[in-house]
C-alpha cells in the first residue's frame, strides 16, 4: 500500500513537470521572420494631434508610401510617439494598428496606452510585402471616448528595393 502511494505521487510530480514544459514551451513559440532590408523610408512628427474616437483613424502625418522590391518579401514597420490619454474612465485604453494598403496587419489591435498615462510609447510590426507600391498608416482610437494625444511621433518602414 506504502509503495502504491509513493508510486502514485511521483507520477503526479512527473506529471506536474512535464505539463509545465510543455506550457512554457507553449508560451516561448513566436513568430519568426526574415528577409533583406535595402531601403528604409521615415517620417517624424512633432505637431501635437488628439482624438477621441472610437473608430480607426490615421494618426496625423503617419502615413508613408514605399515601394518593395520585386520578389516581395516582409517588411518591418516601427511607430514610437510620445503618447497620453485622458480619461474620466480608468478602464479606457488607447490602440493602435498597422494598416498597408488599407488592410490590418499582425498582430492586430494593439493596445499602446492605459487611462490617464503618459510618455513614450513604441511598437514594431512584421509584415509580409507582395511587390510593388505600398500604402502604411499607423492608426489610433481609444476604447470609451478619452482624449488620445501625440505629441512627438515617427514612423520607419524597413524593407527591400
Amino acid at each position: 500500500m506504502e509503495g502504491r502511494k509513493r508510486k502514485r505521487k511521483w507520477i503526479i510530480v512527473l506529471s506536474g513537470l512535464v505539463l509545465a514544459g510543455l506550457i512554457a514551451t507553449a508560451v516561448a513559440v513566436g513568430v519568426n521572420r526574415s528577409g533583406k532590408v535595402t531601403n528604409f523610408a521615415g517620417r517624424d512628427e512633432i505637431v501635437e494631434a488628439c482624438t477621441s474616437t472610437t473608430s480607426f483613424q490615421t494618426i496625423p502625418g503617419m502615413t508613408r508610401t514605399f515601394t518593395q522590391g520585386t520578389g516581395g518579401g516582409a517588411g518591418v514597420i516601427e511607430f514610437s510617439g510620445a503618447l497620453s490619454l485622458s480619461s474620466n474612465s480608468p478602464l479606457d485604453t488607447g490602440f493602435l494598428r498597422l494598416t498597408i494598403d488599407g488592410v490590418q496587419q499582425g498582430p492586430g489591435v494593439v493596445p499602446a496606452i492605459g487611462a490617464n498615462e503618459r510618455g513614450a510609447h513604441a511598437f514594431n510590426w512584421q509584415a509580409p510585402l507582395a511587390a510593388g507600391l505600398h500604402r502604411a498608416s499607423i492608426q489610433w482610437r481609444t476604447d470609451l471616448g478619452g482624449t488620445l494625444c501625440a505629441d512627438a511621433r515617427s514612423m520607419i518602414i524597413f524593407f527591400h528595393n
